[in-house]
């Protein structure tokens, strides 16, 4: 008894007498030549579909790159100056009454409150478009500055530094972070990751600008000085960067979804948001102390803009060399060996570390590994749910991204002992830097194994539904991360 697929590929080719009498045979096989073909197409667009790759750093995809590196120095680059700012506030009293802890929450609302609604960002790009959302974004960064700048009460920081840039930066961010993988192939072929370890370099550029190169300002000039300029930089470059971003949305066709249940349930996926959540806890909760720790060692802000700047200067040579490893040996080896050598040096080095030059040292090295999620997340997101689906899980990361983040620094400041300013305080925030990274290193191990056995089963497909419906026996999955592997996924 024929299958449901032969009986449809019969009748799809098949003739009638009439026809066969009025045509020719060659004309009669050059139609059932082109019936077959037109099937085998859609069967393909059943599986899931190619796309041709543009690849090279010229054109349209270079100026991409480009653009997500100006909007990298704007919104990651530029958030880092809270650090600075947050030294200011602890140190000046600008806010009585203001206590520790609504410090932690307004960084957690700068940089989590945003993008806690990305799903609905993703949709309203699709209705509107890219850059309409990042124009928004880009005048909402503007105004929150501006306001900030005159801030007199605790309250007004909150909504500006806090919720308005927060929603800022993830309209900026999730759209460019989006677009730039359209015109890079990954594989080991592929140029995604270094495309992505290049762009990244942006933030760290913005670390040193609006660290090192504020400081003086904030000294000479004051904190609203300080922040109005800050503002005002941002749009102009950010300006830039949108006359040269470019989506492929039009070739890639991506799926939008608020919700999508195969991206909730697959496993790959879950075990992308436990990484999520470890990476965040232990990234934010690294970046926003290490300045105010360095002035618990005894010496003055200026040192501690330092110790930032160096942390950028980390993230400078760092990023790119993570993307070339990352296309040489994939994103999810390179991941595991950053995220267990930045938890190594959390252990080693933050601990015992007693004087200046141990710190700047230290905050070289976990600047050039700790945001490592970067530079591979949107390669990971499209190893799991394919291209056409990246922005619907990309939107999902940013939802425990934003969700993580909130919570990070407010758990930084709640682990650090009060008193005296002195080294030891930080001992419980560093070992909960440790541990984080650990875990986020053991998570990819277990999605690797999974990645792997999941490749097998659907023979190497790169798009369509298999790739987040197949179902892997968990055994399996953690029988082949347990083998440690080279494998390239």
């Amino acid at each position: 008894m024929k299958s449901q697929e032969e009986k449809s590929q019969n009748s799809i080719i098949d003739f009638s007498p009439l026809e066969e009498d009025s045509l020719s045979k060659d004309d009669i096989e050059e139609q059932k030549e082109t019936q077959k073909q037109n099937l085998s197409q859609q069967q393909q667009g059943q599986q899931g579909q190619s796309f041709e790759y543009p690849d090279k750093f010229s054109g349209w995809g270079l100026a991409c790159i480009f653009a997500c590196m100006i909007f990298n120095f704007n919104t990651w680059g530029a958030n880092s100056a809270w650090a600075l700012y947050l030294q200011d506030y602890l140190a000046t009293n600008r806010f009585p009454g203001a206590e520790k802890t609504d410090f932690g929450i307004i960084g957690g609302l700068s940089f989590g409150s945003g993008l806690t609604f990305a799903p609905l960002v993703v949709v309203l790009q699709a209705k509107f478009g890219m850059k309409p959302m990042i124009i928004i974004g880009v005048l909402l960064q503007f105004l929150a500055l501006m306001l900030a700048s005159y801030a007199t009460k605790i309250w007004h920081i909150y909504c500006t530094q806090g919720l308005l840039m927060g929603i800022a930066l993830a309209l900026i961010a999730i759209p460019n972070t989006a677009a730039l993988p359209q015109w890079f192939s990954g594989g080991p072929k592929g140029k995604r990751n270094i495309a992505m370890g290049i762009a990244a370099v942006g933030s760290g550029f913005g670390g040193i600008v609006y660290n090192a190169g504020y400081q003086p300002l904030l000294q000479n000039h004051g904190i609203g000085w300080s922040i109005r300029a800050q503002a005002i930089m941002s749009l102009g470059l950010n300006v830039i960067a949108c006359l040269l971003i470019k989506s492929r949305d039009n070739v890639v066709k991506p799926v939008i979804k608020v919700f999508d249940k195969s991206i909730w349930t697959s496993f790959g996926c879950l075990s992308i948001f436990a990484w999520t959540m470890f990476t965040m806890f232990g990234y934010v909760t690294l970046m926003y102390n290490l300045g105010d720790f360095t002035r618990s060692l005894g010496y003055d802000s200026h040192h501690a803009s330092i110790v930032s700047t160096m942390t950028a200067v980390g993230i400078i040579y760092g990023r790119p060399i993570v993307g070339i490893l990352g296309d040489k040996f994939g994103p999810c080896n390179i991941t595991i060996i950053s995220s267990w050598l930045t938890a190594l040096l959390a252990f080693a080095m933050w601990i015992p570390c007693r004087n200046f030059a141990t710190v700047v040292v230290f905050s070289l090295f976990e600047g050039s590994l700790m945001g490592t999620m970067w530079v591979t997340l949107a390669a990971m997101a499209a190893s799991i749910a394919g291209l056409q689906r990246m922005m619907a899980m990309l939107s999902a990361i940013w939802v425990s991204a934003g969700v993580f983040g909130f919570a990070s620094p407010i758990i930084g400041l709640a682990l650090k002992e009060g008193g005296t300013p002195r080294p030891e305080q930080y001992q419980h925030p560093a070992i909960f830097v440790g541990l984080c990274y650990f875990m986020a290193g053991v998570v990819v191990v277990v999605l690797k194994g999974w990645l792997i056995k999941r490749n097998e089963l659907i023979g190497g497909a790169r798009e369509g539904d298999k790739l987040l419906t197949v179902r892997v026996p968990f055994g399996q999955g953690l029988k082949e991360a347990l083998r440690f592997r080279l494998c390239r996924v």
